[in-house]
């Protein structure tokens, strides 16, 4: 299995607003708008889009298919997402990725972000 992060902002946003657990739900017109400035590209598993990251100003995330979560990254796909990366959010439901991220030097802040300085 072949894992790819691929600059198509277009699909990366339709494959992320799919790919998301809106807490705040929000129409599509209105989430592409809230994109506007940040980079957005899609998470391709053997020609198969599976998910979107977001990044902007050293933060990123990521937006995963449910069928998909705990299942979809690798070691390669880590360091290639992370790189430059100061902070990020875990959303609910995903806790294991605290574990993960810890061991990578991020530290939990008291407003949910993990940041690491790079």
């Amino acid at each position: 299995m072949t894992t790819d992060i691929v600059n198509n902002r277009t699909l990366g946003l339709k494959i992320g607003y799919a790919a998301t657990d809106w807490r705040h739900p929000m129409d599509y017109d209105t989430y592409e708008q809230e994109m506007s400035d940040w980079h957005v590209s899609v998470i391709i598993r053997d020609l198969e889009p599976i998910g979107a990251v977001y990044r902007k100003d050293g933060e990123t995330h990521v937006s995963i298919l449910p069928h998909w979560r705990q299942r979809w990254l690798t070691r390669g796909l880590l360091k290639e997402l992370l790189t430059d990366t100061r902070s990020t959010r875990v959303d609910d439901g995903n806790d294991f990725m605290y574990g993960v991220l810890e061991r990578l030097g991020f530290r939990r802040q008291p407003d949910g972000m993990l940041t690491r300085e790079i």
